[in-house]
């Protein structure tokens, strides 16, 4: 087809973010178990806890929320507590350079996109400080017109977030979803069309989920792109992934009601080894 927006999914359509997440967290808790010499997979129930209370599974410095380190370190000043930890959250760091990049070929073919005259908006269920950290770390906030995301969960989060996070990003391009405008609510996607004035009909929207992305795709009548090789991932990674996750009960059977309706429904393009063949989707030499 020939689109004059792409709507872009970020996580494991970009790069992979399971890969890169799963090994910085476990890195985390290691390190945090061997400081504190406390039960790990105690620690592990504590995450859940602290991600399902605020529906996200990379709440900043959710280490400091965890019953454990509260019983381990009662009384003493945060500051304190967050020197004690902070090889933990070097270690956690230290992953994240390692394993954090971009699919190959993404880059060029976003140039190449931009460069044939399309208009780029970023959409993602992430909330919004791991949302600036990965485009800031990837120089990917540069390529779109707008970026939309959860929004952040602000009670929870350590209050010099709220100043030093954002600084030199350009927040005029964030736009805040709240957790009712979920994928795949088409409304979101239709809204995104109206705001850059472009029809759903030249719209095309790429992602890695075909319960979440490809089917709200075909919902609101946009030209879906499934990221195939975006969702295949390490089956013992993932396990690892699950076991700390922010989804509770309900929206696990939310996600297979969503699986039984998707299987009724075909991507109109499947880009099946890497995002360089959504050129040849969008009729890009």
């Amino acid at each position: 087809m020939r689109a004059r927006l792409l709507v872009c999914d970020l996580d494991n359509t970009l790069y992979d973010w399971v890969g890169y997440f799963v090994p910085s967290f476990y890195a985390m808790v290691d390190a945090a178990v061997e400081i504190t010499d406390c039960d790990r997979e105690k620690l592990l129930d504590d995450f859940r806890y602290v991600h399902q209370r605020s529906h996200d599974s990379e709440q900043p410095f959710a280490l400091l929320e965890t019953e454990t380190v509260k019983h381990l370190f009662e009384g003493m000043p945060i500051d304190e507590i967050r020197r004690q930890l902070d090889p933990a959250f070097h270690a956690f760091n230290s992953a994240r350079k390692r394993n954090l990049a971009l699919y190959p070929g993404v880059r060029e073919t976003l140039d190449a996109l931009v460069a044939a005259g399309l208009v780029l908006v970023a959409h993602t269920e992430s909330k919004l400080y791991g949302v600036v950290d990965r485009l800031r770390r990837l120089d990917l906030h540069r390529y779109f017109s707008k970026i939309y995301c959860r929004e952040r969960t602000i009670e929870q989060t350590p209050a010099e977030l709220h100043s030093s996070w954002f600084s030199g990003f350009p927040m005029n391009k964030i736009i805040e979803l709240s957790h009712h405008q979920s994928k795949p609510n088409r409304s979101v996607l239709l809204e995104i069309c109206r705001n850059e004035g472009i029809s759903h009909n030249e719209a095309a929207y790429v992602g890695d989920s075909v319960a979440r992305d490809v089917l709200m795709a075909k919902r609101a009548d946009v030209y879906a792109i499934w990221a195939k090789y975006g969702a295949q991932h390490n089956a013992e990674i993932y396990a690892a992934l699950v076991r700390v996750s922010h989804w509770t009960s309900d929206e696990v059977e939310r996600e297979k009601e969503l699986w039984e309706e998707a299987r009724k429904i075909k991507p109109d393009f499947i880009a099946r080894d890497s995002f360089i063949e959504i050129a040849s989707a969008l009729d890009l030499s």
